[in-house]
């Protein structure tokens, strides 16, 4: 017997095994199902094609994260455990074979049958393309490298890389659980590969750390545009060669560790723990221990039976079996990689947005244990479950055990209890850990226990022990243990994607309930009662299968199921009938009381009747749009809310004026599209007659005006609104009306015609419905754009005073002045606190209401014109760490912009915290609600961070001026008039408060993440003029475009065009007009101050998408005296590109700054600059000479990244 005939026998042996074929049916099923289904919408979706070759790469590896990686643990672990774990082994090792013929024999027929295995995923998803449902408008033309090019380069080598390490752990332990240990240790490396892609300088570590090569893929692409995506292959280079080969070498070394030190003997392997023998056993050589009493048997036995008698079994047992899991050494060392994996996410603060830190809330530590409370214990009780059901028979003792006198619910449920148990005493370990990390981060304060117990012996322990209560079940009906593995693996994977199926109500999806989002401000809020109901009713749910588990249990021999099934007839006594009965009961009228909310109290929509509405609105109502109808001019409204209740009344009235040039017959309302709204009042102060066919469907009123309202005349549109909550939803649950920290804007309120907001957006949804594509916004030229403003076409400037109520301990705040506040009986009966606010100018028709409980900050400011402010800052007690940081931030902002754009029109600036629900801030009338996450628990290192809360305080002011004195026509390029300019004035504003080369941070975030979202674009990239809401465009291009162009033609001209532009389109030129400025008015007034020697650069920022690739060949340096000459080998490429990312080369007529920089410091974070000059690039390959007085140790190209330069990092090369 030789190692080709070994190879022969257990290639034959898998090929004749069910399982082989139930493996690759399984994952040519799940190939075909994924690429032919809305489930590919996650990964593909606008012009990213669905058989794009990067989708089809990412398909490939991922199907291989699901179900590859436990069918090479199947194959490659069973194929050397196989011989140890049947016992034959000793049979087997008598033969005249090698070691290393005998696993090169297994290794590689397992491996071949591995490899054919995965040939499932190119043929099932090569087959999915041709079926004949999918829209041809989704597909590029076939090419059959896109599918078997991943194959070669992405799965053969992980197939190497991972069956070669399941083959080395089970041949050195022969043991399979320890082979699925060691899977889930690549399962933790590759997620602590995710925890470190949040900042930049880890990316690569990250895209090398990871075992299965999704990370690398990423890295690889991350910039690629439209076209590539669709296009170009994932070819094996630069980090994912890197990659490939460095887990290749561990899976080598591995075998190598294997051949030399696998033996044949019997006793164990090399990671087998050897025990000695105990008191009383005989020894191998025979005789009798002598120290081993020999007791007579007692006469007689008596036995008790009873239900104290197993409630005493079912103690002892489950005691027994948590700590036989606690002493096993692949869950200690699971549970040690898993702890020592959150306690490395735990005490790495950064990670943030722009790199930032938060302080050591309770809530954000359970973030940082997410990882391991989610996944990591889904794995390890799919382990444990199988493990249990199966100890018996593993150690082939089951015959013995079965012929106790202990019935079956007290075996399974001890089981069940014991490794409930165990992931108690985990959860508790990760609890002590959170604490003392938040102890010895100096949060010792911020330690919420209840909130530690409700988030994981609540949330996240009751979901796993919902979840094992399945697994006890499919364990038993399949009785076989990596058919439950799988199963159960399958079935999670198949909750995170049925929703794209339509299956989205929790009465549906096993273990849906969820706490939602924790806020300091809201604790879990509303949440918990959904969350307490959808458990209960999962709970039974998991009782009746776990019941039907007890009645089918293998004991004895009796494995087959019909077998089983007539046995388990027997097992229905009155107890467990009773039992089975008690959770029926409990089942069915958990579910009904949920779909009584979800269904009877409130309307139930999944997104797919959601969608169809939509499209039904435009389909109805798109006749309406662009008629002549009358705008708002003044808004007066008193709003009772209800925060316990989560409800709100509204009483107040509208002046509607005519300021088109012809009569208006008919006018069009669209009121709020929601359940929970009921519409008390609409009349009209001129007779008209309403037509309601639209309002159920669509609550559009339509009113016949018995007088036509001729140019220029006025009417009053009065209405009372009740907004009420009632049970709770399905989904989508309301998070901006809240017991503490309400915020919404008037979306709420009455709107005047036809809302383009509710159409469908996507044009792959669109296709669905019948609807053609649509551009996001209207043109530049558009005249109805221009005569509307972004802020919507129902209003210009308007009129503004509020009256708001709450409960007594909250303060409500609206835009305006505060005129009054007092105390009185509400209309509910109840003591509630009043304020009166009043704007005593017209402000845009965009408002925000605001309450919760709040402790007040306060300073007064006089600007550099000598007008007084006052700001004031609205917090959640203990949230003051960075008030100060928001108070300088609202400073500095108004003096730069008073200084370089003009006065500041309000004498009021206020800044109100709301939950963390939604993370951003947004800026009203001498208004702006804060996010909780925004700011407010930061935790900034002056030395090293960049400061979140001052930077996003100046962006938000400067809306005051970019959004509220000037505001923009609804038209594309408006984000740049309002985003991209408050994103500049912010940076701006940073500049003046940080060295330059503390900017270069910044400017690399900003750089980076607008690379990646060209990544996710899903219709096509718009030069910055002309962006549609667009964010990676209007915020971060933007903000690099204007920084970089400030820094071409100086910072005082720029600023010079932007007061130009701001004294020419303000508020009061545009009501003279009627006419908002677009992108093309401001870069009107640009160019007049920019030099012909940079004008093109202004076009091809602004008006075209213009990429570099710059990159320091060689640096060299030799001294000259007592200065340093440098000399820099440069590679410089101009490109332009579509909106798809297609390229074509520009020439270079470029001014780029050339850096050279100082050894860093001892102690020191910030680099120095030794030389900092621009200079003329006209060649592709270019060297530039220059000195420098101190001995410098790096040098390059761009070194703050103004450019937009893809490959950054190559800038700078070490000298």
């Amino acid at each position: 017997m030789n190692w080709l005939s070994i190879l022969r026998f257990e290639f034959r042996y898998r090929r004749n095994r069910p399982a082989t074929y139930l493996f690759f049916s399984l994952l040519l099923a799940l190939s075909f199902t994924l690429v032919t289904t809305d489930v590919l919408k996650g990964l593909s979706g606008g012009a990213i094609k669905d058989n794009a070759t990067t989708v089809i790469n990412q398909l490939s590896l991922l199907l291989f994260l699901i179900m590859g990686v436990f069918m090479a643990s199947a194959i490659m672990g069973v194929a050397v455990v196989r011989d140890f774990e049947h016992r034959t082994d000793s049979l087997f090792f008598t033969k005249p074979i090698r070691t290393w013929e005998y696993l090169a024999g297994r290794y590689l027929g397992a491996m071949l049958l591995l490899l054919l295995t995965l040939l499932a995923i190119p043929l099932g998803m090569m087959a999915g393309e041709a079926a004949p449902w999918r829209e041809a408008e989704r597909l590029l033309p076939f090419r059959a490298i896109s599918y078997w090019q991943p194959y070669w380069t992405m799965l053969v080598p992980n197939a190497l890389i991972v069956g070669s390490l399941f083959f080395a752990v089970g041949a050195l332990s022969r043991k399979m659980l320890v082979v699925f240990t060691q899977g889930m240790g690549l399962l933790m490396l590759y997620l602590l590969s995710g925890i470190l892609l949040s900042q930049l300088d880890r990316r690569e570590t990250a895209a090398l750390l990871d075992p299965f090569g999704l990370r690398a893929v990423g890295y690889l692409t991350q910039y690629w545009s439209i076209a590539q995506q669709n296009n170009q292959l994932v070819t094996l280079s630069d980090t994912l060669l890197w990659n490939r080969l460095l887990w290749l070498g561990v899976a080598l070394l591995m075998l190598g560790v294997t051949f030399r030190f696998f033996s044949y003997q019997t006793s164990g392997g090399l990671m087998v723990r050897k025990r000695p023998l105990a008191d009383g056993i005989l020894p191998s050589g025979g005789g009798i221990n002598q120290r081993q009493p020999i007791h007579a048997l007692p006469q007689s036995v008596k036995h008790r039976y009873g239900t104290w008698v197993r409630i005493s079994d079912l103690g002892r047992l489950t005691l027994f079996y948590a700590r036989l899991i606690g002493k096993d050494l692949p869950f200690m060392a699971l549970s040690l990689g898993g702890l020592g994996m959150f306690l490395f996410v735990a005490l790495d603060d950064a990670g943030g947005w722009y790199g930032s830190r938060t302080l050591p809330t309770t809530y954000v530590m359970l973030n940082k244990m997410s990882i391991f409370t989610g996944l990591f214990l889904f794995i390890l009780m799919v382990l444990y479950v199988g493990d249990l059901i199966w100890k018996e028979r593993d150690v082939r003792i089951n015959l013995i055990h079965d012929a106790l006198p202990v019935p079956n619910w007290v075996v399974l449920l001890s089981k069940y209890l014991g490794l409930g148990l165990a992931f108690v005493l985990l959860l508790t370990l990760a609890i002590g850990i959170g604490a003392l990390i938040q102890v010895v981060k100096g949060g010792a304060s911020l330690i919420d226990w209840s909130v530690y117990a409700v988030s994981l012996y609540g949330d996240a322990l009751g979901g796993l022990l919902i979840f094992m209560l399945l697994g006890f079940f499919i364990h038993t009906l399949v009785n076989n243990k990596f058919a439950g593995h799988a199963l159960l693996i399958l079935f999670f994977v198949a909750l995170g994607v049925v929703s794209y199926l339509g299956v989205e109500h929790r009465l549906l999806l096993f273990d849906s309930a969820s706490l939602g989002l924790y806020s300091d401000m809201n604790g879990f809020g509303h949440n918990v009662t959904p969350f307490s109901w959808t458990s209960l009713y999962w709970s039974a749910f998991g009782a009746l299968l776990f019941a039907t588990a007890v009645v089918l249990s293998v004991r004895g021999s009796d494995e087959l199921f019909k077998l089983r099934l007539r046995i388990g007839r027997h097992q229905l006594t009155r107890p467990v009938l009773t039992f089975g009965l008690a959770i029926l009961i409990v089942f069915v009228s958990s579910g009904s009381y949920i779909y009584y909310n979800t269904n009877v109290l409130n309307e139930y929509q999944n997104s797919k009747t959601g969608e169809a509405q939509q499209a039904a609105y435009e389909k109805t109502l798109k006749q309406y749009d662009g008629l002549p109808q009358p705008r708002i001019t003044a808004i007066v409204v008193q709003v009772d809310l209800f925060p316990e209740t989560r409800d709100f009344m509204a009483k107040g009235h509208y002046m509607l004026k005519n300021k088109t040039k012809v009569p208006i017959r008919t006018l069009h309302l669209q009121t709020y599209p929601a359940d929970e709204m009921q519409v008390k009042q609409l009349s009209l102060s001129v007779p008209n007659r309403l037509d309601t066919k639209y309002i159920a469907d669509y609550a559009y009123r339509m009113y016949q005006l018995d007088t036509p309202l001729q140019p220029g005349d006025s009417l009053k549109l009065d209405f009372q609104l009740l907004y009420r909550t009632s049970g709770f939803k399905n989904g989508g649950t309301n998070i901006d009306i809240v017991q503490n920290g309400t915020f919404f804007t008037n979306q709420y309120f009455p709107g005047i015609g036809y809302n383009e907001n509710y159409e469908l957006a996507s044009d792959d949804t669109r296709r669905e419905h019948g609807l053609k594509p649509k551009e996001r916004q209207r043109a530049q030229t558009d005249s109805t754009g221009r005569r509307q403003s972004v802020m919507g076409g129902d209003a210009d400037q308007v009129r503004f005073a509020m009256t708001l109520s709450t409960a007594p301990d909250q303060i409500a705040i609206a835009p305006g002045y505060l005129q009054k506040e007092w105390r009185q009986t509400g209309p509910d009966g109840q003591p509630r606190r009043y304020f009166r606010y009043e704007m005593d100018a017209p402000i845009a028709n965009f408002y925000s209401i605001v309450s919760a409980r709040y402790q007040i900050k306060k300073e007064r400011y006089t600007s550099p014109g000598g007008q007084l402010v006052s700001l004031e800052i609205y917090y959640h007690r203990g949230h003051t760490k960075n008030l100060d940081r928001m108070m300088r931030g609202m400073k500095a902002a108004l003096d730069y912009y008073q200084s370089n754009y003009g006065p500041f029109q309000h004498r009021q600036l206020r800044i109100m915290e709301f939950p963390r629900y939604r993370g951003y801030a947004q800026s009203f009338a001498n208004t702006i609600p804060f996010g909780e996450d925004m700011g407010f628990v930061s935790n900034i290192n002056d030395e090293t961070d960049i400061d979140i809360p001052f930077f996003v305080t100046a962006h938000e002011t400067a809306h005051q001026w970019w959004g509220h004195q000037v505001t923009e026509a609804d038209v594309k390029g408006s984000a740049m008039l309002s985003e991209s300019l408050s994103e500049y004035s912010a940076l701006m504003v940073m500049k003046h408060h940080y060295p330059k080369e503390r900017m270069q941070e910044f400017l690399s975030y900003e750089l980076d993440y607008y690379l990646r979202g060209r990544q996710t674009e899903s219709k096509k990239e718009q030069p910055l003029a002309q962006c549609e809401g667009q964010q990676y465009i209007h915020y971060n291009k933007g903000a690099l475009v204007l920084y970089a162009l400030q820094d071409q033609i100086g910072e005082n001209r720029l600023n010079q065009a932007l007061r130009t532009y701001r004294d020419r389109w303000n508020a009061a030129t545009v009501a003279q007009t009627g006419i908002y400025p677009t992108a093309a008015d401001l870069t009107a007034e640009l160019r007049a101050v920019t030099p012909d020697s940079v004008r093109g650069l202004l076009d091809d920022w602004v008006n075209a998408i213009t990429l570099y690739e710059l990159k320091a060949e060689q640096v060299k340096m030799k001294p000259v005296g007592k200065q340093f000459e440098v000399t820099l080998d440069l590679s410089v490429e101009k490109v332009r590109a579509d909106s798809l990312g297609n390229e074509t080369r520009r020439p270079l007529n470029e001014w780029i700054w050339i850096g050279v920089y100082a050894p860093k410091a001892k102690g020191s974070t910030v680099d120095k600059l030794l030389y900092y000059q621009r200079h003329h690039i006209t060649k592709p390959k270019q060297s530039i000479t220059v000195r420098v007085n101190q001995q410098p140790d790096r040098a390059g190209i761009d070194p703050l990244n103004l450019l937009i330069d893809r490959h950054p990092r190559d800038n700078i090369k070490t000298i």
